[in-house]
């Protein structure tokens, strides 16, 4: 069998570029994110109305759920019909570390979780997400969760692409970081029925969302 000579050309080659990339990455400033103000996100989103007060969480429960989340915000939102959805935004910015993910914490707390994949709308378009349905095994209740990973305009499904991203913007850094966002509400009628219910806070709760999360400074005021 012949033996191939190593082309040490192209090796060389590929350490000094290697070399020079991390050389570039680690000396370059450092980008600025935009912050997010997630308390200054309205009250009233189309037929949706904030109902009750926001839950805070402790400094423990962060650190121990979202390692690095710069804001957090968790706020249920009321229809003309009595749908209640539970709202959950986790700003990280670039920050790895942490993510806690949904199918995890419903599974952990018992339920049995099928996982699935839907599209809701954002921002006047289609977007990937992720359906949970999670049943209480002793009372056979239903609740549906869904949730998507967002960096202004653009969102993700998958949490391998979004985690690539993020260690990729290194190299393409951008000023805006990346958020969690997830809504979750009881099944009352049907699946369907909560979907549509979903769907239709996605479309009225996106634009406002984006806003809040890339110009904070004019998303300050309230709408009460």
């Amino acid at each position: 069998m012949d033996k191939r000579t190593p082309n040490y050309k192209l090796v060389i080659l590929i350490l000094l570029v290697a070399t020079g990339v991390t050389y570039w990455a680690r000396t370059r400033p450092p980008i600025v994110l935009k912050g997010a103000d997630l308390a200054s996100l309205p009250t009233h989103l189309g037929e949706w109305v904030k109902d009750g007060h926001d839950w805070t969480p402790g400094k423990d429960v962060l650190e121990g759920w979202y390692v690095g989340a710069s804001d957090f915000l968790t706020r249920t939102y009321t229809n003309p019909a009595g749908t209640r959805i539970s709202l959950m935004v986790v700003y990280k910015g670039q920050d790895r570390r942490g993510w806690h993910l949904s199918e995890m914490c419903f599974t952990g707390s018992g339920f049995n979780v099928e996982q699935s994949q839907t599209e809701v709308p954002y921002v006047g378009r289609t977007a990937h997400a992720v359906k949970l349905v999670a049943v209480d095994p002793e009372t056979d209740t239903r609740e549906i969760v869904v949730y998507l990973f967002a960096q202004a305009r653009r969102t993700e499904s998958s949490f391998v692409k979004q985690q690539m991203s993020m260690a990729l913007s290194r190299l393409r850094p951008s000023k805006y970081g990346w958020a969690f966002i997830r809504v979750t509400t009881p099944v009352t009628i049907s699946e369907a029925d909560t979907m549509k219910q979903i769907r239709g806070f996605f479309e009225a709760a996106s634009g406002p969302l984006l806003k809040v999360l890339t110009e904070p400074d004019s998303a300050s005021a309230r709408a009460d």
